[in-house]
């Protein structure tokens, strides 16, 4: 149907405003170009900051409402100032509601932003110096133009997905706050001076801790807060802020006055009303209760916090805390028994002071007591001055260690027995521990530890351990690890030292006094063994293994064990004294029963390289079994008997089983054989097949001596001499560790073996000439090869001389013998002639 006259007029009416609006907006977003947005923004907000602003892009838009948004803002740190990170804002997306008029004056009023992925990083540096230093904060008043209450510049607020760091490296705390999400409303009524501020956060982890360790980690947080605030009074009200850690719900009310002065005043209060163990519990690092799968607790625990005093750049508020927990119960779903009367009360109180100030505030657990089952904990501590702490406390308590598991879940592999009873108390500064005054024992009672890194449990476990004097003292432990049997007694200094940084470095290394008695020690029993890898897992080729043994602690102690078990060696009777500093052993006439011998030991021995460790020993070794000891360090050891003694120096690495890495092995030294014999040594067999004297094959020596030195992969042998009997042998030259040989040998024979001695090239004139004035035949070898297959070459050079010599004396000896003839003939002839008759 045709519409009338009078319905076309009335449409064009309706329209024009909607017309005009368009129009209005497609003109503003013609105006007002990214270059002008740009060039109206960016000089307010360095303006405002003081710091330099970076934006990607930025744009206007007017549907569905007219508002300004902006991509990659960035602002700098500020300048001249090196920080961790080089922005202190960023974000991805930023959305302003803005006022078109007052834009269209180059004013910028904001009623309403949109953050999206913001990133706020905050840095306190070691010098005091900060990246969130303020500049040019604007009053209220000033904002909105002094016109009171009637016209805000920020009446809502939304956050999405936000992140919140905060370092503070002079004071060793941080802060990190990631997937927030929050929106806040502002209002205020007409001819009223307040401001009501609402808004509701939630955020999907929190962390507070130092910069080294997490105390709260990835804790969800929900919170909804109502505050005023009063304008011409500069107060902010905490009318109410309700929030939730995780399951621990928290209650904060309060004021913050001078809020537009240099130093504010706060006076807030934080409660935690009407919450239980779980709730607690439940703020633990997962970690930490990772085996506590349907944990259920119960008990009442009270929480209040107090800030109050001045808070300025220069000057901290102070802090009081109190917390109670009552009549707790602790229960493991998968076992059967309850931890029980958990009772704990304690405070913490930080006076007000100047930022930076040290030397103040307080910590104390004035009571804690727990049952499991019928063993009772009880304890007790108090910390003042947290720059340098002085403690005090005590504990005390009894446990069955085979009702634990009934308790506590272990780790699997955990293995716990016996009975254990402490009653200690100390009182001291911790970065002198020398000073520490500590009373008590501990007792234990056929105890047995073992954990699920370990192979073998310590079991047996008997003995006092006493604190007094600042030291911990045992007049006697005994133990079983593996195999091994210990009965310790030990002094020990500075033992906090072992657990404490700061307490070594003021108080030295800790220093024991041991006394060590074993019938059996293993030394792979007190060494940790590497746990099997899991099926397919890949194996990986892990740094080099440091840190040894005990190099956190010095050691002087004296040994006495009746067998002594290595990887390779087994000794009897081993004692003497010995000292460990700094991971480097130290050995002091340390004598063993090995190889049907003595050996005595000195020198060191570093055991901080569990891979690599270095030994410089003098050894005295005093009628071993050469054939039992030899075998183990070279092959020719393999075909020699006899008791050996041998004075030497020796320098190199042992391998991670204790056994010598020979590539590394340095030394000299003397070696002394009485009564001994080789046998089957492959140098003798061709000795015997190139003389055709089989009695070389085994020969029988009643002494042995020589000098030797160890370099470059060889023994060098110095002036061997072997008596045999009537059969000597003379040997220079060296053996690789390898088996290659390169010697002379000279080799004497009796007389009575010249019959028998046949020698390759050898034969005819030369024979008479290997013998020498007593008639003992003399053969000169030159030996290479290897020790399983020697190569023999005789030396004839000296027969073959002391034969062209005696030739020329043959010929010389001639020619005298025809002159002389010739001279009796002439004389003869002349007295004939000259006869008379």
């Amino acid at each position: 149907m045709a519409m009338s006259k009078k319905t076309k007029i009335w449409l064009i009416v309706l329209a024009t405003p909607l017309m005009l609006i368009a129009l209005g907006a497609i003109a503003a977003k013609l105006y007002f170009t990214g270059d002008r947005l740009k060039a109206i923004m960016i000089p307010k907000i360095e303006e405002a900051t003081g710091r330099t602003v970076f934006i990607k892009d930025i744009s206007l838009s007017v549907f569905p409402t007219l508002a300004i948004s902006l991509d990659s803002l960035k602002i700098s740190n500020p300048p001249g100032i090196k920080f961790e990170r080089d922005e202190f804002v960023s974000l991805e997306n930023l959305r302003l509601k803005v006022k078109i008029l007052e834009l269209l004056r180059d004013r910028l009023e904001i009623s309403y932003v949109i953050l999206n992925h913001p990133k706020i990083y905050l840095e306190l540096r070691k010098d005091g110096r900060k990246n969130y230093s303020g500049k040019g904060q604007v009053s209220p008043q000033k904002q909105s133009g002094g016109r009171g209450t009637g016209e805000l510049l920020l009446s809502s607020l939304e956050i999405n997905d936000g992140e919140i760091e905060s370092v503070d490296k002079k004071f060793d705390s941080r802060l990190l706050i990631t997937g927030l999400n929050q929106t806040t409303r502002v209002e205020s009524k007409p001819g009223e001076n307040t401001i009501l501020i609402e808004g509701t956060s939630r955020a999907g982890k929190v962390s507070y801790g130092s910069l080294g360790a997490w105390y709260l980690k990835e804790q969800p947080l929900e919170a909804s807060s109502r505050l005023t605030y009063d304008m011409e009074k500069d107060v902010l009200s905490l009318d109410s802020i309700s929030a939730k850690l995780r399951e621990l719900p928290l209650t904060a009310r309060g004021t913050v006055s001078g809020l537009q002065k240099d130093t504010m005043m706060l006076d807030i209060s934080v409660t935690s009303p009407g919450i239980g163990m779980a709730q607690l519990l439940s703020l633990v690092p997962p970690e930490m209760l990772k085996q506590a799968k349907g944990l259920s607790s119960s008990g009442d625990v009270k929480f209040s916090l107090t800030v109050k005093g001045p808070s300025s750049e220069l000057l901290n508020p102070g802090t009081k805390c109190s917390f109670t927990i009552s009549e707790g119960k602790i229960q493991y779903a998968s076992l059967p028994k309850s931890i029980t009367n958990v009772n704990l009360s304690g405070t913490f109180d930080k006076p007000s002071a100047p930022v930076g100030m040290t030397g103040i505030g307080s910590f104390s657990i004035s009571k804690f007591s727990a049952s499991l089952g019928g063993n009772d904990l009880n304890g007790k501590l108090s910390m003042t001055d947290f720059s340098d702490p002085y403690i005090a406390g005590s504990f005390s308590g009894s446990a069955n260690l085979n009702e634990v598991k009934d308790f506590y879940p272990l780790e699997q592999g955990t293995e716990l027995a016996g009975t254990m009873k402490a009653n200690i108390s100390l009182e001291g500064k911790i970065k002198t521990p020398e000073n520490i005054k500590a009373n008590g024992n501990i007792e234990f009672q056929n105890v047995t530890i073992k954990s699920a890194g370990t192979s073998k449990p310590i079991r047996n476990l008997n003995g006092t351990v006493t604190f007094s004097k600042g030291l911990v003292e045992s007049k006697l432990l005994t133990l079983n690890i593996g195999e091994s049997d210990l009965n310790i007694s030990f002094t020990l200094r500075n033992y906090l030292g072992l657990a404490l940084e700061n307490a070594s470095k003021g108080g030295g290394i800790p220093s024991a006094t041991v006394t060590l008695n074993s019938g059996t020690l293993r030394t792979a029993d007190l060494t940790a063994e590497e746990g099997a890898p899991s099926a397919g897992a890949e194996k990986k080729k892990g740094p080099k293994k440091t840190g040894g043994l005990a190099p956190g602690i010095d050691i002087d102690a004296n040994v006495t064990v009746g067998k002594l078990v290595t990887e390779k060696f087994t000794f009897n009777d081993a004692h003497g004294t010995l000292s460990l500093s700094k991971g480097i052993m130290n050995l002091k006439n340390f004598s063993v029963k090995a190889f049907q011998g003595t050996i005595q030991t000195k020198g060191t021995l570093d055991m901080r390289d569990t891979v690599k460790r270095p030994f410089d020993l003098d050894l005295s070794i005093t009628s071993v079994e050469s054939n039992s000891m030899l075998p183990n360090f070279t092959s020719f050891g393999n075909y020699l008997f006899g008791k050996l003694s041998m004075n030497t120096k020796l320098r190199g690495d042992l391998n991670d089983t204790l056994g010598l890495n020979p590539n590394s092995l340095l030394g000299e030294g003397n070696v002394k054989i009485a009564e001994g014999k080789l046998s089957g040594l492959p140098i003798a067999q061709k000795l015997a097949d190139f003389t055709s004297l089989s009695e070389l094959r085994e020969v029988n020596f009643k002494d042995w001596t020589n000098a030797f030195s160890i370099s470059n992969g060889k023994f060098i042998i110095k002036d061997l001499k072997i008596t045999a009997g009537a059969t000597n042998f003379l040997v220079g030259g060296s053996q690789g560790l390898d088996g290659s040989l390169d010697y002379t040998l000279n080799l004497k024979l009796p007389e009575d073996v010249s019959g028998r001695l046949k020698l390759p090239g050898a034969a005819g004139e030369l024979s008479q000439f290997f013998k020498d004035k007593d008639g003992r035949v003399n053969l000169n070898f030159q030996v290479g090869g290897s020790n399983s297959d020697p190569v023999l070459k005789l030396d004839t050079q000296a027969q073959q001389d002391m034969a062209k010599k005696a030739l020329e004396q043959k010929a010389t000896d001639a020619k005298q013998k025809l002159e002389n003839d010739l001279k009796k003939k002439a004389e003869e002839g002349l007295k004939k002639l000259f006869k008379r008759p």
